[in-house]
């Protein structure tokens, strides 16, 4: 559970062992410590009692402060993390056969993630556009069989398959992003996928953009919560640009949240009159953050436990821990 601070005036202290919420002077909350897993903050009103901060440092619970749009800016945690031995095996890890069994499942959960998309917008059109229906299910098939290479490169355990990932990856991503110029091009420009370097005009892959970085930035956090480095990935190349483990996380979410997101808006007609100079206006960008926002906070059920998305990727960032540490093994999200 996670506490979240909203009210400007807010006092966030501690009673008995208990957290406690004060606004103009009156108590509005009390949660036992054990109920709380981290505390979000979302304004600048807000105080901490310095006995609070010793409490959740006690019981290593971070509070997490966030900018305006969002986006997780800073960490206040314990020093005491316990996290050597779990960066000294991630490390280790990286070159090895389990490694980049690790690195196969992060691009199964894309690849099958992609499969999904594609399959829910074709059986969607079965009616109203029966050939456009036939071509999705032709490319999600396609991609479903990439995914199966991609599981069987990842079980045969070959410290040379790496590369061999690498291309089917690029390979569906190249089927799942030529095909979606054809249902979203019929609502709103879209000349296919375009990446930030790129410098995209068109609203929709501004729009993912911009999501896409929300997202990272959120793996990123999860992955250092748990005691990961986040800049020491296992499919994606280290770089000190990018978080590349945060990438590897990101990858079986992005179809999920981003795409889902997006795609929705399209047809809703919501990235209409959204940029001003090729950047988003200001309101299309609190628009998106809180379809965003609604996204991952839905409910869904994967591996038993019915969930919102937000927790899912803190769980899947502990079981990539769980998986490096060699005490459980690794399911990437699959929807």
């Amino acid at each position: 559970m996670r506490l979240v601070v909203n009210e400007p005036g807010s006092f966030i202290g501690t009673k008995n062992g208990m957290i406690t919420v004060y606004k103009s002077g009156e108590k509005i909350l009390e949660v036992p410590i054990p109920k709380i897993n981290f505390i979000i903050v979302l304004t600048r009103g807000a105080s901490f009692s310095s006995a609070l901060v010793k409490l959740l440092a006690k019981h290593n619970i971070p509070i997490i402060f966030y900018s305006p749009l969002g986006y997780p800016i800073s960490i206040c945690k314990s020093f005491i993390t316990g996290s050597i031995e779990l960066r000294k095996n991630q490390y280790k890890l990286k070159e090895t056969v389990k490694g980049i069994k690790l690195a196969s499942l992060f691009a199964q959960g894309k690849t099958l993630n992609q499969y999904s998309i594609l399959y829910s917008m074709a059986k969607n059109r079965t009616i109203s556009d029966p050939q456009l229906s036939k071509e999705l299910y032709k490319v999600a098939r396609e991609i479903k069989q990439i995914s199966e290479q991609i599981i069987k490169l990842g079980a045969e355990k070959t410290e040379k398959n790496i590369q061999s990932i690498i291309n089917l990856e690029a390979e569906a991503a190249k089927l799942y992003w030529g095909i979606l110029p054809k249902p979203l091009s019929k609502v709103i420009e879209f000349p296919g996928r375009k990446k930030r370097f790129e410098n995209p005009t068109d609203p929709v892959n501004i729009s993912l953009n911009y999501l896409y970085t929300i997202l990272g930035g959120e793996c990123s956090l999860y992955l250092e919560l748990c005691g990961l480095d986040p800049y020491a990935g296992f499919l994606h190349a280290d770089t000190p640009r990018r978080p590349a483990l945060a990438m590897d996380l990101m990858e079986e979410f992005r179809q999920q949240i981003v795409d889902r997101v997006v795609f929705k808006a399209v047809f809703e007609r919501k990235l209409d009159n959204i940029l001003e100079n090729n950047r988003l206006k200001r309101e299309a960008r609190l628009m998106l953050y809180k379809l965003y926002t609604e996204r991952i906070n839905t409910k869904v059920t994967f591996l038993n436990r019915s969930l919102p998305i937000q927790d899912h990727i803190f769980l899947q960032a502990r079981r990539i821990g769980e998986y490096i540490m060699g005490r459980q093994e690794y399911k990437p999200f699959i929807l």
